[in-house]
């Protein structure tokens, strides 16, 4: 395969692989959902940008200390799962608070959940190190930088993926946002969701 076709493969895994349900886009869906287009799609660039962060650390092996150590793992196992409670109880109490639902609506918010949800994740740190490797042809010169191409181009169409679920899960927001009665029930619904998030998380392995 050459390199080219070798580039468009890895993009159209890529985007499978973004559009696959896993915890990323589940959590895009309920902020969608619940909070609407703009923090949503903000919540899909902080994602994005962990990706970068990601592909850094694979790049250049500073991944492996996760993969090596059981104790690196686990801290950052733990404050991702005890960040994921966090959000779920919030968004729990918050649930009847529909004029703080409507003023937690910014891209700031958005944002950091996002990145926060993404570094905070080191299942995520282990699929980088396995998976940039398998798309780097032996004959590169300078593996690292190749490593780190590719992680730019997994941030880049795996945030289109997530900006355009966004904007889809979104619609519902439109639609639901004047029920006051079922939004609440959405809102305690996503709690849960993010709370289950959170357990498998707290009960991932390094396998």
């Amino acid at each position: 395969m050459g390199e080219f076709q070798n580039i468009l493969f890895y993009i159209a895994t890529v985007i499978l692989l973004a559009l696959m349900p896993g915890p990323d886009i589940i959590f895009v869906i309920t902020q969608g959902i619940t909070k609407g287009k703009k923090e949503a799609i903000f919540t899909s660039l902080g994602l994005g940008s962990g990706c970068i962060v990601h592909a850094a650390l694979a790049s250049f092996g500073v991944s492996v200390i996760f993969q090596q150590s059981l104790i690196a793992f686990n801290v950052l196992k733990y404050f991702g799962a005890f960040y994921l409670f966090y959000l779920a109880v919030k968004t729990y109490k918050n649930a009847r608070k529909t004029e703080i639902a409507a003023a937690d609506n910014s891209a700031a918010h958005g944002y950091q959940k996002g990145l926060l949800m993404n570094l905070l994740n080191p299942k995520v740190i282990l699929f980088f190190l396995a998976f940039l490797p398998q798309f780097t042809p032996a004959n590169v010169r300078h593996t690292g930088l190749y490593m780190f191409i590719l992680g730019l181009i997994f941030m880049f169409f795996s945030t289109c993926v997530f900006c355009m679920v966004s904007l889809l899960s979104s619609l519902l927001n439109k639609v639901l946002v004047s029920n006051t009665k079922l939004m609440i029930r959405i809102n305690k619904i996503s709690a849960g969701i993010i709370g289950t998030l959170a357990l498998i998380l707290l009960f991932a392995s390094k396998s």
